[in-house]
């Protein structure tokens, strides 16, 4: 919508398949983001349950944001915009990124560990995550690709990151609750993690790829208008 390029945001990619780096996220994920797992706690499975919502938790905190801060009319369709064309933008970028590296996901990496080259991996053919996998790529992640640009838009348009707030998920029944943006997004870094659907590193890169967006957009097209502007 606003961002000049897509490729403008790429980011370095996953670790290399032989490297210490990549055991650590396969063997990390193996662990606790199995389906069987024994390590995941109840809150991390839910919140990794919550965070694969498809109908989207994010949706209503915009909306009590707005309400929680008295937001005026004009002052509310604002940071939707801003909210909203940052998430956009965040994810044409993302998907870009995810075309470029083409990284195998960890079910896949994990059931064929015996042929990624990596001493310290170890193939199990019988693994799977807690729940589907969704069929694209890995790096970088959609879901923090958008929750750190969503958070990081919030956090620009107010100009502080504590501000509070909940949203809910029919999927799990519960509403979950933070009290800062960034603490939003780095739940769903971890919460991709528990569900065994991203490494580390894709969920990573992918919070850093959509605040940077967030940024560019901020920086670009949404500052104050002087006097005797009317924003056309």
């Amino acid at each position: 919508m606003v961002i000049p390029d897509p490729a403008a945001f790429r980011t370095a990619g996953p670790p290399a398949l032989t490297s210490r780096a990549y055991a650590r996220d396969v063997n990390e994920i193996q662990r606790i983001g199995a389906a069987t797992s024994a390590v995941r706690t109840a809150d991390q499975t839910e919140a990794a349950r919550w965070r694969h919502d498809r109908r989207s938790p994010s949706w209503e905190i915009k909306r009590q944001i707005a309400t929680s801060q008295r937001l005026d009319v004009l002052q509310t369709a604002r940071l939707f915009a801003m909210v909203d064309i940052t998430g956009t933008d965040a994810a044409v970028a993302c998907n870009d990124d995810r075309d470029n590296w083409s990284f195998w996901r960890p079910i896949t990496a994990i059931q064929l560990a015996d042929t990624d080259g990596n001493p310290h991996t170890t193939a199990d053919p019988d693994w799977t995550p807690l729940p589907v996998t969704p069929p694209q790529p890995d790096h970088p992640s959609g879901n923090t690709c958008g929750t750190g640009a969503q958070m990081a838009a919030n956090r620009l348009f107010f100009g502080t990151d504590r501000i509070p707030f909940s949203a809910y998920s029919v999927d799990t029944g519960t509403r979950r609750h933070f009290h800062s943006f960034s603490q939003a997004t780095a739940e769903v870094v971890e919460a991709r993690i528990w569900g065994g659907i991203h490494f580390r590193s894709a969920d990573v890169n992918g919070a850093r790829l959509g605040e940077a967006v967030a940024e560019y957009i901020a920086r670009h097209h949404f500052q104050p208008l002087r006097p005797g502007e009317d924003g056309g």
